[in-house]
């Protein structure tokens, strides 16, 4: 496991980078850093691929990029790798949600926090980033198994006696079902079926309004029906604040 620890301050660097050495330690598990004194740094240096996971203090200096800002771009060259968010105040955590971080960890960071952030971890890199599905392409043509990024899911509604798929780069036909489609979904609460004839994938939603419509952040939009109304708004408050703090703390 390669991790980046993006920190200011070098005592907050040293121990946090402890914690994570002891912990692998314990679970036999090898564990690499590189560190970084600010978010310009890293930014340079960083390449896909080449970290696990990288947790980012939250509140860098004023002067040099801030760690919200670090994050916004991070996640335009990551959309999948695992932010955690380190800090001494709780107040950044609705901002902070924009960029889905994995974690946050307050300072000074307890021991048992950390295990449990780095249980997190390892089963978000155990689930898959992309699904293969059988795409119609026309009338009596074979269909054609395409990959997937479930990150680039949008919604899927029913049209027909097919799944259109719509995704951040286009829309995709298939005759899978719901439940085959459902079956190749991870069970992260991301993916949440709204009804008979539509699925949500709730890391693209930005909002829900109070008359049930579903804002997403490509600029799309749909209505809920009204009987799915209500339950759709509790699913998605769910998965917004499980998020925020899956131990409970928010």
């Amino acid at each position: 496991m390669h991790y980046a620890i993006v920190e200011d301050r070098t005592e907050d660097q040293e121990y946090l980078l402890g914690l994570i050495r002891e912990e692998h330690r314990k679970l036999g598990i090898p564990a690499d850093f590189s560190c970084y004194p600010n978010g310009e740094v890293f930014l340079k240096e960083f390449i896909p691929g080449t970290f696990e996971a990288v947790f980012l203090d939250i509140m860098l200096e004023e002067n040099d990029l801030n760690g919200m800002e670090t994050a916004r771009r991070l996640r335009c060259l990551s959309k999948r790798i695992p932010i955690i968010f380190t800090t001494s105040e709780l107040g950044f955590a609705l901002e902070g949600y924009e960029v889905h971080p994995l974690d946050y960890l307050l300072k000074p960071v307890e021991p048992d926090k950390l295990a449990w952030c780095l249980q997190e971890i390892r089963e978000h890199l155990a689930v898959p980033s992309c699904i293969t599905i059988p795409v119609t392409s026309g009338q009596g043509a074979a269909p054609v198994n395409r990959p997937l990024s479930l990150d680039d899911i949008v919604y899927v509604e029913k049209s027909g006696h097919c799944l259109l798929v719509h995704s951040m780069k286009d829309d995709i036909r298939t005759r899978m079902s719901f439940s085959d489609l459902l079956a190749l979904l991870p069970k992260s609460g991301s993916f949440y079926l709204n009804s008979k004839t539509l699925l949500v994938n709730f890391s693209q939603v930005q909002a829900i309004s109070e008359d049930g419509k579903i804002l997403f952040k490509n600029g799309e939009s749909l209505f809920c029906s009204r009987r799915t109304k209500k339950e759709t708004q509790d699913a998605y408050f769910s998965y917004v604040f499980h998020n925020l703090r899956k131990d409970g703390s928010f």
